[in-house]
């Protein structure tokens, strides 16, 4: 089985490379992920497959010959149960502006999977460089908590 470590460098590194397959795959099948903050897609999605609803809203506002997910990455802490990461992206939205972002990501594990994820960023920075304010909020499984 992988070690928690092994899973969020794959995390990463799907995410670097945009491959939704591997990073589903990671994922156990239930898992909750926390999108804190005030965008549109801030709440709780109790699935991947309700995650994947988000995802074109992201991905459609990001100019990925100019833009990188994952361009660095730290493991700060890991334990039996979890482990806290923080990722950087750096470069460009298709408005032009740039979206220099930085994420925290705080996981939970079950079965060799991820189980869950808080999400942490500069939502303000997300909101104007993604082109989400004035756009009506996303349908979430819950509110953001902890």
């Amino acid at each position: 089985m992988a070690t928690h470590r092994e899973i969020i460098d794959a995390y990463y590194q799907a995410l670097a490379t945009l491959d939704v397959a591997a990073f589903e795959a990671l994922h156990h099948p239930d898992v909750v992920y926390h999108v804190s903050g005030n965008t549109i897609i801030s709440g709780r999605y109790d699935s991947f497959e309700a995650l994947k609803t988000i995802l074109p809203l992201i991905f459609d506002a990001l100019d990925f010959e100019q833009f990188q997910f994952a361009d660095n990455w730290k493991i700060m802490n890991e334990g039996v149960d979890g482990a806290t990461a923080i990722m950087e992206a750096k470069g460009v939205a298709k408005n032009g502006k740039r979206y220099d972002q930085r994420y925290a990501h705080i996981f939970t594990f079950r079965d060799g999977k991820i189980a869950s994820v808080h999400e942490f960023f500069d939502t303000q920075l997300a909101n104007e460089s993604l082109g989400f304010n004035g756009k009506a909020q996303c349908e979430t499984d819950g509110a953001f908590t902890l």
